[in-house]
């Protein structure tokens, strides 16, 4: 079903959807642009908002008794966010509750840099995610240690001139008006400015495509943001260049020319790369993953967006609703409809936000397969979040498909390939697969051993290099065939692994694909 992390890709997506409806030309004397920008440069406030998803129910016939149970549960999740402070674009605080079927979650938020740190209801300790903690992103990693520390506190300084940059290079959508209205904000009857926007998908992809395009195209603008990001970072690699700091890289960061014309390549290549990806999804030709895009883009989607702004030009509220249809792939669900309002106050008052304490410890959690794995490990099993995650969303459902190669192949991609080896047995990457099915993998190259922590179950599985022999929760058991290294991974057979954490394998004979399925 789409449900899966869909909280999560929503939220991530308000700002994007909210920034492609609004465009840099005035309307009607009212400059949204600008109302935005200004919006963006607030260091401190005290706001309140809610994000509402529904599933419009479609064919449920296809569906399990339980499938029906889990989707009629999560039909409606609200997220409620309340008492949010924003001290600085390093610290904000927030109290929030998640709402759904079963029951209603109470949590408290807390961000520290690009730290996102979570007490939920049912949770034994704190839960932390690192916004650019595990980042792929080459540029980061070759960043000394004390510049990736900082890259995300410092990219905050500059939201308002990223902010600038897209407004500068999107068009305005052709449904706008602009009203005066009286409402009120935190209690507060105020006299806004209102403007209302409409568009239907293929709009929306049109404005996309457009401002893709207009970023490419516009080097003096991207240049003039990354000169004002290395002005942001220049403290920080000064004062390790005065410190005595050897690092050849922060030498080349020394010059602003050179960093800048060394970044500028790679960032223009990965813009060019996701707005290739858009393309890609818009024509329904990817994956479509946990949020079917295609969908977004159709010419049946509708969104609206409403902005109150002030006499000063700040954005005091807004809604965003989106009617998304959905294709009917035996899902149950027809539709997506999303609502979003916040309101603010208290701008650049002084304004304190509260800390979540992790002396005693925190979750850590990442993009790694096992992190929801952890979650649920550090989760009262008779918690509501759990039920919810477990029972209803489902996170523990997996499936990993893996092309079949002979004992000769060497993997192209990150994945190493299965193989059948002289026993006639299939072999698989050790640690690929249980990660993937919710393990955490360690390894003793003293001893040659392989330690698998299966994080729902709590068995431990041992395995030691070219031995038969491995352990299940201490108790002996022989293998099929010993585990080997193989193309520079640990394989070992199949079944043995699969079946230990819970699996079940499949394999079909004309595709060559083996296929291990975790409920």
């Amino acid at each position: 079903m789409y449900k899966k992390k869909m909280t999560w890709w929503v939220s991530a997506a308000m700002v994007l959807l909210l920034l492609a409806l609004t465009g840099c030309q005035a309307v009607q004397g009212l400059d949204l642009a600008e109302a935005i920008k200004n919006s963006a440069t607030v260091k401190s406030s005290e706001s309140k908002g809610t994000l509402q998803i529904e599933f419009v129910p479609g064919d449920t016939s296809k569906l399990t008794a339980d499938e029906q149970k889990s989707l009629s549960a999560l039909q409606q999740v609200k997220v409620e966010l309340t008492n949010v402070k924003t001290q600085n674009a390093q610290m904000t605080s927030a109290e929030g509750t998640i709402t759904y079927g079963k029951g209603s979650i109470p949590f408290k938020l807390a961000t520290e840099g690009t730290k996102i740190i979570l007490s939920i209801e049912g949770a034994k300790k704190p839960i932390v995610y690192d916004v650019l903690g595990g980042s792929d992103a080459t540029l980061t990693k070759m960043l000394p240690t004390v510049i990736q520390e900082q890259f995300g506190n410092k990219l905050a300084e500059i939201k308002s001139s990223v902010i600038g940059l897209i407004l500068a290079n999107t068009a305005n959508p052709s449904n706008i008006s602009v009203t005066s209205v009286t409402d009120k904000v935190n209690g507060a009857d105020l006299s806004l400015q209102q403007a209302h926007i409409e568009l239907n998908g293929t709009e929306l992809a049109t404005l996309l495509q457009k401002l893709f395009s207009n970023i490419l195209a516009d080097e003096a603008g991207l240049k003039d943001l990354l000169s004002q990001f290395y002005d942001a970072l220049s403290p920080v690699i000064e004062e390790q260049v005065k410190a005595g700091s050897a690092d050849f890289a922060l030498t080349i960061l020394s010059n602003k020319q050179l960093a800048i014309g060394l970044v500028y390549e790679p960032i223009r290549d990965f813009l060019e790369k996701t707005a290739a990806s858009f393309e890609e999804a818009m024509s329904g030709n990817a994956g479509q993953g946990l949020m079917p895009i295609k969908g977004l883009f159709d010419a049946k989607s509708t969104l609206q967006a409403d902005l109150y702004i002030d006499a000063d030009k700040f954005i005091r509220k807004q809604t965003l609703a989106a009617n998304i249809p959905l294709p009917d792939k035996g899902t149950g669900v027809a539709g997506l409809k999303i609502s979003f309002a916040s309101e603010t106050w208290n701008m650049d008052k002084p304004v304190t936000a509260e800390t979540i304490d992790v002396s005693g410890g925190a979750v850590q959690v990442g993009k790694d397969a096992s992190s929801i794995y952890r979650v649920l490990d550090n989760l009262d099993k008779q918690s509501t979040f759990y039920k919810m995650l477990r029972e209803d969303i489902k996170v523990t459902k997996k499936e990993v498909n893996l092309q079949l190669a002979d004992g000769n192949a060497v993997s192209t991609s990150d994945t190493p390939l299965p193989f059948i080896n002289a026993d006639n047995k299939t072999m698989v990457p050790v640690r690929f697969i249980s990660e993937k099915l919710g393990a955490e993998v360690g390894w003793n190259g003293g001893l040659q051993e392989v330690t698998i922590k299966d994080l729902l179950s709590g068995k431990t599985i041992v395995l030691k290099l070219d031995s038969k022999m491995a352990t299940v929760d201490g108790v002996s058991i022989e293998l099929e065939s010993a585990a080997t290294l193989h193309n520079g991974s640990t394989f070992v057979p199949i079944r043995f692994i699969a079946e230990s954490l819970g699996g079940k394998v499949s394999f079909d004979d004309e595709t060559r694909v083996v296929t291990i399925k975790r409920d």
